[in-house]
């Protein structure tokens, strides 16, 4: 006969206990993981709700459109700039929230803060994976302002579906060419 409290239910068997107990501890990392990663996601969005951080976005997404639009004056493309807006006389784009690769970045730094490795690993791989992911922006922005006037039926589909998939991917990619980085022996 199983024991019952005053409220009739029944108390977990010792044996249920020690295995949820055992089942925790195995998965004691990816939790700790996962809520910390939850944390600072959190904090990053927050954090984007602060009106001085609102103003400085504007600023780097000024900036990301200047050092596009020296990119693309480069190549020859005689643009214009007009704060983050970049034309020529065949097409024309802004850069605007979401074209600027902060949240794949804050996903990275996110992941590698969560991550339990030493904090100069974590350094390192915050400074480098950022850098790469604002690299690839200036990259997108250049390459759909090209495509904007040399392929301008695939501009749509080009910067709506594939430059964030292939954003998601390197955020990963990068994820996890850095943890099998942090996890070598020093």
């Amino acid at each position: 006969m199983k024991k019952t409290s005053k409220r009739g239910k029944n108390h977990a068997s010792p044996g249920l206990r020690a295995g949820l107990l055992a089942w925790y501890q195995a998965k004691k990392p990816i939790i700790r993981f996962v809520c910390l990663f939850g944390l600072f996601m959190g904090i990053f969005y927050g954090v984007l709700l602060i009106p001085a951080v609102d103003r400085a976005m504007y600023d780097y997404l000024t900036a990301n459109a200047w050092l596009s639009h020296v990119i693309l004056n480069l190549f020859g493309f005689n643009t214009l700039l007009n704060k983050t807006q970049i034309s020529s006389g065949d097409f024309s784009i802004v850069v605007r929230r979401g074209c600027d690769a902060v949240e794949p970045a804050a996903l990275f730094v996110s992941a590698v803060l969560a991550f339990p490795a030493p904090w100069a690993k974590k350094t390192v791989g915050i400074v480098a994976g950022t850098s790469v992911l604002l690299a690839i922006n200036i990259l997108r922005v250049v390459s759909l302002f090209w495509i904007g006037i040399v392929a301008r039926p695939l501009f749509a589909k080009v910067h709506l579906e594939i430059w964030p998939l292939l954003f998601i991917l390197a955020a990963f990619a990068l994820c996890a060419a850095w943890v099998r980085w942090a996890r070598t022996p020093a």
